[in-house]
């Protein structure tokens, strides 16, 4: 495009005024339209694009532009001051606070290192073999536990992997970053359990049919089998590897010299554990004690374990200062987006647009329509949010069309998963983004790639299990 060559051709203290004007003249532009909205639907649709721009440009710095949120929010009346800020301080950032601590403890005290050392001599050296078991281990922990966790967890061990071999290049950091995050979506799809976006669908599913964990398995599971192998056999060819295998043998004598579990690593397996199990059957646990629900959330029991790491001297507070805090206010940007689409009424708006766009349409022309909102949306807001925003909706939308409901909640459900494609789309890319091994370009250019051949998928998989009578 014209714009983007003449905007590389500048000098860089050129452009960095000219990528703060844009979001702001756009937001002036947009609020002062005479469009025919409520004003706080057009004020938050405006203060999203801007936001949008912000984050795809880099402005400024991710953090101090989800700063910059809640001022927003605040400022054009969508929001008090105490409820624009309530979103940073959401479940989810504390889930991610207790997940970055347990992965800090991992690194500390070398469990990273031993299970990045066994992971690379079960490869046998093949770096495309390696790949694909760091992207199974993120998915298959991702249907249990949070994917954030899940991440939060591996990317020490890519990282010692790569450490430790130096003839491996930045591009092969990269991919292997870029494989855990997208292996933990393929992961979270699978299971009810597997994200937050998951169970609200199937909640509101099942307040319409009969809708139990293992339908939800049935449809969750074959689809994230086919993101986890697609996008292994996409990231081989987006980000070749130099050589073919990687040189093993001085890993060998380090994991051998390595022996036993140390002393450290016992006590952080002592804690993670038992965090494992409460994160899958922690709710099962309260009902049975009778204690209170959210006394076993994942956030607390999180932190709870956090707190239990500190206790066995399985981390100290040095260690946890060189924890990234700053992506969290990132999440905590997202979900407050989110959160003022829903309550200005301009989500509705979009929503009731959507509608009126397809009704008459041919169904596999309304699935990949409702796939590919949902993905544009996920990527720049929570995609909890995106679900809780467009879920309800789309059932709607079913009855309106006469459609199963399943076909559009299990559209947007599955496809809420696809938020890799830019920094803060999801916490588990926000917390690959904050390493500095993968470039927001990288991030985009492998996330386009692999999620278009995925909505197609799961269109044609849905639009085939309804035309088979499965629903």
């Amino acid at each position: 495009m014209p714009f983007f060559h003449f905007f590389r051709g500048l000098r860089p203290p050129w452009q960095r005024p000219i990528k703060l004007i844009i979001p702001f003249l756009t937001l002036i532009v947009f609020v002062l339209l005479p469009l025919d909205l409520d004003r706080k639907v057009q004020d938050a649709l405006g203060i999203f694009l801007c936001i949008a721009i912000m984050w795809t440009f880099e402005s400024l710095p991710l953090p101090a532009t989800a700063l910059l949120v809640p001022v927003l929010l605040t400022l054009f009346g969508v929001f008090p001051a105490a409820q624009a800020l309530e979103p940073f301080a959401d479940p989810i950032v504390f889930l991610m606070i207790g997940g970055l601590i347990m992965a800090e403890a991992f690194h500390r005290n070398g469990l990273d290192r031993r299970l990045a050392y066994f992971m690379v001599l079960r490869a046998d050296g093949n770096r495309d073999r390696t790949l694909f078991y760091l992207m199974g281990a993120a998915a298959f922990l991702s249907m249990w536990i949070s994917n954030t966790a899940a991440v939060a967890i591996l990317i020490p061990v890519v990282l010692g992997i790569t450490t430790r071999l130096k003839d491996v290049g930045e591009h092969v950091t990269a991919r292997m970053l870029l494989g855990i995050g997208i292996g933990s979506a393929a992961g979270g799809m699978m299971t009810v359990t597997g994200s937050a976006p998951n169970a609200i669908a199937s909640g509101l599913l099942a307040q319409e049919i009969s809708f139990t964990f293992l339908d939800w398995m049935m449809v969750g599971v074959p689809m994230g089998l086919v993101l986890l192998i697609s996008a292994w056999f996409l990231l081989t060819r987006l980000f070749p590897s130099k050589g073919e295998r990687l040189e093993v043998g001085e890993l060998r004598h380090d994991l051998k010299e390595m022996g036993r579990l140390n002393g450290g690593e016992r006590r952080t397996l002592m804690v993670f554990v038992p965090t494992v199990v409460l994160w899958i059957i922690g709710a099962n646990i309260a009902n049975w004690f009778d204690l209170p629900a959210s006394f076993m959330s994942a956030a607390v029991v999180a932190l709870a374990a956090s707190v239990a790491l500190f206790i066995v001297r399985a981390i100290d507070w040095d260690n946890a200062r060189s924890i990234s805090w700053d992506v969290f206010l990132i999440i905590g940007s997202g979900l407050a987006l989110g959160e003022a689409l829903v309550f200005s009424g301009a989500a509705q708006w979009l929503a009731d647009g959507l509608q009126n766009a397809l009704l008459g349409a041919q169904l596999i022309i309304v699935l990949l329509v409702v796939a590919t909102v949902t993905v544009v949306i996920t990527n720049f807001i929570s995609n909890t949010a995106t679900a809780a925003m467009f879920i309800p909706i789309l059932l709607g939308l079913s009855r309106a069309l006469g459609l199963s409901p399943q076909l559009l909640v299990l559209t947007c459900g599955l496809c809420v998963s696809l938020s890799f494609i830019t920094p803060i789309g999801t916490p588990p890319i926000t917390l690959i983004y904050s390493t500095k091994k993968v470039s927001r370009r990288d991030i985009a250019k492998a996330g386009v790639v692999i999620a278009v051949p995925v909505i197609l998928t799961i269109s044609l998989f849905l639009l085939g299990l309804d035309s088979f009578g499965m629903f």
